[in-house]
């Protein structure tokens, strides 16, 4: 449906206006990312708007604002889109009036990032009233993903392979992941909807992982200290599906734990199954992702192709930055851990709140 393909659009073409500013640097507001990104969001729109006007045709189901009716999804959605466009306009006035001298998180960002996450959290939402099949299932299952490469795709400063044996690393992953994972296993309904969540995610960031290097492209900005001949891949998806199996098994699996779902006992289990099997494997793989052997298409090369325009030594390519934020350690590992065991309740209590919220 058209809200679902708006929604997955929206991260798969911020990953391409990455990889286009990390090759060729120029930034024009009709770029082919922007133009796409904006495609992305004026569908997810539209179809969000087409909803509530059935809906107020019908006459029932749905959530009433004034005299129109939609469900709660296409309502989130659709103030996403209009979020988003009010945002564009605030960026362009920003930028003629600050240029950039405030960096990547300037107001103007930071609203637009909470429109996309309004866009792609509506649509989720608005799936997973729609589950009366496995097909709308899986649907709602491709949403979910989008949001998990949303929250990657902000991450994306703080995701790098060097930076993945680092206290922040773990303590974002373990803040945002758990809460859509745990709220998508309780409310979807699937066999195992966190991993099918998960792989979603990690699916929609490989493909364009191995896609854009396959388009040539060369720096058209100063200064180049990585000469570049293709567009350069993003991160490398994290491995979610590890502890997300893990959730599927909790939650799903185990007799009597969705009945008991929205208690701190399953957030206890599910957040430190979570902050255990997401370090265990990120540590490790993060390791294989700097080593020689990940050099290669199929894993984005590793840590030795960067941004043009960044000026980084060969020995820290292959390196963990732990000059740039402390390594984990006990302190940091508590924190992740309680920050993980919080988001699991949270995302009980949001599963549960979306299997009967009116949609």
């Amino acid at each position: 449906m058209p809200l679902l393909l708006g929604s997955i659009a929206l991260p798969l073409t911020l990953l391409w206006d990455f990889s286009w500013e990390s090759t060729i640097g120029v930034d024009r507001f009709f770029g082919p990312p922007h133009a796409a990104n904006y495609l992305a969001v004026a569908l997810a729109g539209a179809a969000a708007l087409r909803m509530a006007v059935a809906a107020t045709r019908a006459g029932v189901g749905g959530v009433a604002l004034g005299r129109m009716r939609a469900p709660l999804g296409a309502w989130i959605a659709l103030w996403g889109a209009l979020a988003f466009a009010a945002a564009l306009l605030f960026d362009r006035w920003w930028q003629s009036n600050y240029g950039l001298a405030a960096g990547i998180w300037h107001p103007p960002q930071i609203a637009k990032a909470l429109a996309y996450f309004a866009v792609v959290s509506g649509a989720w939402i608005s799936l997973l009233g729609q589950q009366r099949d496995t097909r709308a299932a899986l649907g709602a299952a491709l949403a979910a993903g989008a949001v998990l490469a949303m929250i990657s795709v902000v991450t994306t400063a703080q995701s790098f392979a060097n930076r993945q044996h680092s206290a922040v690393f773990y303590e974002i992953g373990c803040a945002a992941y758990p809460l859509v994972l745990v709220a998508h296993c309780v409310a979807g309904r699937l066999r195992a909807p966190a991993s099918a969540a998960a792989l979603a995610y990690m699916g929609m960031t490989a493909a364009m992982v191995w896609i854009l290097p396959l388009v040539p492209a060369s720096p058209q900005a100063g200064p180049v200290y990585n000469a570049l001949d293709h567009m350069l891949a993003p991160p490398f998806p994290l491995l979610l599906v590890v502890p997300a199996a893990a959730l599927d098994l909790l939650l799903r699996v185990f007799a009597g734990r969705e009945k008991r779902g929205a208690g701190w006992a399953a957030a206890l289990e599910a957040g430190v199954a979570f902050f255990a099997l997401f370090v265990a494997t990120q540590w490790v793989f993060s390791a294989f992702l700097l080593s020689p052997a990940a050099d290669h298409w199929l894993f984005a090369g590793g840590g030795r192709h960067w941004p043009f325009y960044l000026r980084i030594e060969p020995s820290a390519r292959t390196a963990y930055w732990d000059f740039v934020s402390p390594g984990l350690d006990a302190t940091g590992a508590g924190i992740a851990a309680v920050l993980a065991i919080v988001s699991a309740r949270a995302g009980l209590s949001l599963g549960a709140a979306l299997r009967q919220v009116q949609r």
